[in-house]
């Protein structure tokens, strides 16, 4: 309850504070002393202000342009926040037009001698860069950054595109002191508004109407020899809509363990453009379905095209394929050829920049043209393969058909009943693995120009990382052993996207980080090379003081450096889901010989922990024989996504596996 008052009285703060001057340059000695935000005090930043207004001029020569201007005031507390002092503007280009950035202008605040000084952003702080053949790239750099100082930059953004208003955000990892919105947008376009519906953030809107004018002229010439000109002038009277907040407080969105996409959880409003009605023509309707977009893209994709073009690869694919007739061994074969034949350029997008034949010939593509090509090899081959649309994870989730809810394209390939999944630009990835990216919940399927569905692409198949470790115990109780670790599925693409490049020197130091008094030596990895199959790595190693020796008993902690001695679910409460990048298994054996002289006084006790019926389980097992100790840990879980209302019961599966884990082994004197 006091929290909750306090959290009031702040947020009332916040809105007298909005009376106070937010105009660009009028940076308090008060907002540059402040040493910590007032609510959120762990916070290494926070935005003071944010103000962000769209809106549509007339230009009578051009037509409407579409404007947002935005203004950003930031504090930083600290050096951990010095990357809020470095801002990105993502922008757009078509064929024929594109969009500008006008009017950019920033400065940085500091306190230096009990004054108030400024730095301006200079042109050495701003750069420019093409991300993709249609995404442009602004970033500015501030400069005299400190603890305590205060950045702010404003700019507008000019587009000729006036049918596409962008996304606007309103919720940061960071607090939000005043954000203040307005989008003001004239009647002939029929907008409606997207809160996303996972962030619990209220935003209430004020709506209001006002009339504006606006008056076009055109010039006239009339005769042959003896010329006369006319002006005509032509008034148009119309309506604008403006939709307007100011909301105070926003807290910061925090980061959580096992989560897909931060930003998925974020508040922001999608604009959906449903119909136009300009003066003088009928009303035509823009509202879609996903099977009309997925139309579209088919269509202007040139997809047809691309799908039905073979002539460029068909000579290299039948002698590839010669004397082959198992359709499973015909696909694979196809698979790892278009993945040698051509590397992804680092491109996005759903459609063939280049087009199939060109990168043949040059060996490098977006991911459009290759999965696209790669899709029509498979079916030049007489199997039934299809693309399939992605959004990928950091583009987030569609909310309302949208041609801008994909970016990406794979392939599917059916197959004795079952559907694989393709992506023939992941280097590391096997047949029917996909990349990360591409894993974020459901495609869409084309199965020609009028017919598309919806396909689940999150991976079925369970993967395991299985250790074994031998160990014994010498005189001087150092631990010395071997440890054997195989890697399957996903676990072993894993492996290769971190650790192919690295040097055996610099590996064997990642291998002994955080793993205490630990030397390892003799590492050998088979599998590696060979993309899909498993990894199996092994090496030796020594421990020193690996035993606690108290009163002639020994005492172990048997998993060692395997162990999970840390819950990653701390918090009392989980705003998101759960969600694990794919179904794993987990085992770990470790074999000790008991050292001549003592015996077992005590073993952790056996024990079994479901979660959730069937959704996981741990077990803890110990055994022994003779003279020999084994101990067993097995996690398994079966499902990827597990509900905030699921939380409690997956923090207490942990809280005991991390409780078994730490439990010891007591030799005594025999």
């Amino acid at each position: 309850m006091q929290k909750f008052y306090t959290t009031v009285i702040l947020s009332l703060f916040f809105v007298f504070s909005y009376g106070q001057d937010f105009k660009f340059g009028k940076v308090s000695k008060e907002e540059v002393m402040e040493k910590s935000h007032p609510i959120e005090k762990d916070a290494n930043a926070a935005v003071l202000f944010r103000n962000v207004s769209t809106y549509f001029e007339y230009y009578p020569s051009t037509g409407f342009t579409l404007i947002t201007n935005v203004h950003e005031r930031i504090k930083i507390y600290n050096k951990e926040g010095f990357d809020w002092a470095t801002r990105e503007i993502n922008y757009y280009k078509g064929a024929n037009s594109q969009e500008t950035i006008a009017g950019l202008k920033g400065v940085t605040y500091n306190m230096v001698g009990g004054k108030l000084v400024e730095d301006k952003l200079k042109k050495d702080g701003i750069f420019e860069e093409d991300v993709t053949k249609y995404q442009l790239r602004t970033k500015i750099t501030m400069p005299a950054v400190n603890e305590g100082s205060v950045i702010e930059y404003q700019y507008s953004l000019r587009s000729p595109f006036v049918t596409t208003i962008d996304d606007i955000v309103l919720q940061y990892t960071i607090p939000i002191n005043v954000l203040d919105v307005k989008i003001t947008i004239p009647e002939f376009l029929g907008f409606s508004r997207h809160f996303n519906p996972r962030s619990r953030l209220v935003f209430n809107v004020q709506e209001s109407r006002k009339p504006f004018s606006l008056t076009s002229s055109s010039m006239d010439r009339n005769g042959f020899t003896v010329v006369e000109h006319s002006i005509s002038t032509s008034k148009v009277e119309y309506q604008q809509n403006t939709y307007s907040f100011v909301k105070t407080a926003i807290p910061a969105l925090k980061e959580e363990s096992h989560i897909d996409y931060l930003s998925n959880y974020g508040a922001f409003i999608k604009w959906e453009l449903q119909y136009t009605k300009f003066p003088n023509a009928i009303m035509e309707n823009l509202t879609q379905t996903w099977e009309g977009v997925t139309k579209s893209i088919f269509n202007d994709g040139g997809y047809d095209k691309e799908l039905s073009r073979t002539n460029y690869f068909q000579k290299d694919l039948d002698k590839l394929l010669e004397g082959e007739t198992i359709p499973l061994k015909k696909a694979q074969k196809i698979y790892a050829f278009a993945k040698s034949k051509v590397k992804w350029n680092g491109y996005l997008g759903y459609e063939a920049e280049s087009g199939g034949n060109k990168i043949y010939k040059e060996g490098e593509g977006n991911i459009g043209d290759i999965n696209l090509m790669l899709t029509a090899m498979l079916r030049y081959a007489g199997l039934k393969a299809n693309p399939v649309l992605v959004s990928t994870v950091n583009n987030g989730i569609p909310l309302f058909p949208t041609r801008k809810g994909f970016n990406y394209v794979i392939s599917s390939l059916d197959l004795n009943g079952e559907r694989i999944l393709l992506d023939a630009t992941e280097e590391n990835a096997s047949f029917g693995e996909l990349p990360k990216r591409a894993r974020n919940w459901n495609g869409r399927i084309i199965q020609d120009k009028e017919n598309s569905d919806w396909v689940d692409l999150m991976p079925k198949t369970q993967s395991k990382n299985s250790y074994s470790l031998n160990i014994e115990i010498d005189d001087e109780n150092n631990l010395r052993g071997k440890s054997t670790n195989i890697l399957t599925g996903l676990y072993a693409k894993s492996y290769r996207d971190n650790f192919k490049n690295v040097n055996t020197d610099s590996y064997i130091e990642i291998l002994e980080k955080n793993k205490g008094n630990i030397e390892i030596a003799n590492v050998e990895t088979d599998g590696q090379l060979l993309i899909g199959s498993d990894i199996k790595e092994t090496y030796t190693f020594e421990i020193k003081s690996g035993v606690d020796k108290i009163n002639d008993k020994l005492y172990i902690k048997p998993l060692l450096y395997l162990s999970e001695s840390d819950n990653p679910f701390k918090a009392d409460k989980r705003s998101h889901p759960i969600i694990f990048d794919f179904p794993l298994r987990d085992s770990r054996v470790v074999n000790i010989i008991i050292p001549e002289g003592f015996e077992v006084e005590s073993l952790p006790e056996n024990s079994i922990f479901q979660l959730m019926g069937e959704s996981g389980i741990f077990k803890y097992l110990t055994s022994q024989s003779g003279k020999y100790l084994r101990i067993e840990s097995v996690l398994e879980l079966k499902n990827l996504v597990y509900t905030p209302e699921d939380y409690d019961n997956l923090k207490q599966f942990y809280a005991y596996m991390v409780e078994k884990h730490s439990e010891t082994i007591v030799l005594k004197k025999s």
